[in-house]
């Protein structure tokens, strides 16, 4: 694994930074977590964002990564997509504020994790991920985008301007959240 650091802009503090995790095949340059990415550093936030050089773990293995993650790194906000969303379990027990990108939540503990974690939380979904509960999601009292036909890549396969819109409006609800 490797990480990349990113931001904050030159002479600002470098603060506690908020870490990026990427999906099994989804890289931290693919781009949703790009958009994150850069709505972070424009909001001055110092980024590190995680690759995979050997592949990804496996699914059991997230939550270990995710405590060695949060311990070493302090991150301030964890931003995870699919696979390191089952990372949501060990960021709520610790309180850490947390942008979760197609979270798996048809695993009980990630569904679980989500109404118990820090209120400073952003769940994205779309409704045609077979990952997405909306219902676990709008009951989970966090922040919820939820947009309309999205699959597992928050894309609209064939659509590429409805596609390009909700990247457009995931990218203003981050502002949303960072500003809030």
């Amino acid at each position: 694994m490797r990480v990349v650091e990113e931001g904050p802009p030159a002479g600002a503090a470098p603060g506690a930074p908020a870490l990026v995790l990427p999906g099994r095949g989804y890289d931290v340059d693919r781009p949703v977590l790009r958009a994150v990415r850069d709505e972070l550093v424009a909001a001055g936030r110092r980024v590190l964002a995680l690759s995979w050089t050997e592949g990804p773990p496996a699914p059991e293995d997230v939550p270990a990564l995710a405590r060695f993650l949060l311990d070493d790194l302090r991150p301030c906000l964890v931003v995870a997509k699919s696979l390191t969303t089952l990372a949501l379990p060990v960021a709520a027990d610790r309180g850490v504020a947390g942008i979760w990108l197609t979270p798996l939540l048809d695993h009980p503990e990630v569904g679980l994790a989500a109404a118990r974690s820090h209120p400073r939380t952003l769940l994205v979904g779309g409704t045609g991920d077979p990952t997405w509960d909306r219902t676990l999601a709008h009951e989970s009292d966090r922040e919820v985008l939820e947009l309309d036909g999205a699959d597992h890549s928050l894309e609209h396969p064939g659509d590429p301007a409805r596609t390009a819109a909700d990247l457009d409006r995931l990218r203003r609800r981050v502002r949303e959240f960072l500003a809030g």
